[in-house]
Protein backbone atom coordinates (compact mmCIF):
# COMPACT_ATOMS: atom_id res chain seq x y z
CA UNK A 1 0.00 0.00 0.00
CA UNK A 2 2.86 2.39 0.83
CA UNK A 3 4.46 1.71 -2.55
CA UNK A 4 1.27 2.68 -4.36
CA UNK A 5 1.05 5.97 -2.44
CA UNK A 6 4.71 6.75 -3.19
CA UNK A 7 4.25 6.00 -6.90
CA UNK A 8 1.15 8.22 -7.06
CA UNK A 9 2.97 11.03 -5.25
CA UNK A 10 5.96 10.83 -7.62
CA UNK A 11 3.68 10.78 -10.66
CA UNK A 12 1.86 13.88 -9.36
CA UNK A 13 5.15 15.71 -8.87
CA UNK A 14 6.29 14.76 -12.37
CA UNK A 15 3.04 16.02 -13.92
CA UNK A 16 3.25 19.28 -11.97
CA UNK A 17 6.86 19.78 -13.11
CA UNK A 18 5.87 19.25 -16.75
CA UNK A 19 3.08 21.83 -16.49
CA UNK A 20 5.50 24.49 -15.20
CA UNK A 21 7.89 23.94 -18.12
CA UNK A 22 5.12 24.34 -20.69
CA UNK A 23 4.17 27.75 -19.25
CA UNK A 24 7.77 28.95 -19.62
CA UNK A 25 7.94 27.83 -23.24
CA UNK A 26 4.66 29.64 -24.04
CA UNK A 27 6.17 32.86 -22.69
CA UNK A 28 9.25 32.40 -24.85
CA UNK A 29 7.20 31.73 -27.97
CA UNK A 30 4.91 34.75 -27.54
CA UNK A 31 7.74 37.16 -26.67
CA UNK A 32 8.32 38.92 -30.00
CA UNK A 33 11.01 41.64 -30.10
CA UNK A 34 9.29 43.27 -33.11
CA UNK A 35 5.96 43.63 -31.29
CA UNK A 36 4.66 47.16 -30.91
CA UNK A 37 4.02 48.66 -27.50
CA UNK A 38 1.77 51.60 -26.58
CA UNK A 39 1.42 54.20 -23.84
CA UNK A 40 -1.45 53.50 -21.45
CA UNK A 41 -2.33 57.21 -21.33
CA UNK A 42 -1.75 57.92 -25.04
CA UNK A 43 -2.57 54.73 -27.02
CA UNK A 44 -1.77 56.48 -30.30
CA UNK A 45 1.91 56.62 -29.25
CA UNK A 46 3.58 53.32 -30.15
CA UNK A 47 7.14 52.07 -30.14
CA UNK A 48 9.51 49.25 -29.25
CA UNK A 49 9.87 47.51 -25.90
CA UNK A 50 11.39 49.63 -23.10
CA UNK A 51 10.68 52.86 -25.00
CA UNK A 52 9.11 55.91 -23.39
CA UNK A 53 6.03 57.84 -24.48
CA UNK A 54 6.96 61.00 -26.39
CA UNK A 55 4.11 62.91 -24.71
CA UNK A 56 4.36 61.95 -21.03
CA UNK A 57 7.52 59.86 -20.66
CA UNK A 58 5.76 56.77 -19.29
CA UNK A 59 7.17 53.36 -20.18
CA UNK A 60 5.31 51.74 -23.09
CA UNK A 61 3.32 48.59 -22.30
CA UNK A 62 2.19 45.81 -24.65
CA UNK A 63 -0.34 46.83 -27.25
CA UNK A 64 -3.61 44.98 -26.79
CA UNK A 65 -5.38 43.87 -29.97
CA UNK A 66 -8.92 45.18 -30.28
CA UNK A 67 -11.79 42.81 -31.11
CA UNK A 68 -13.77 44.14 -34.07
Amino acid sequence: MKKIIIVIALASIAIAACNNNSKQSETTITDNPNQLYACSMHPEVTGKKDSACSKCGMKLTELVKENK
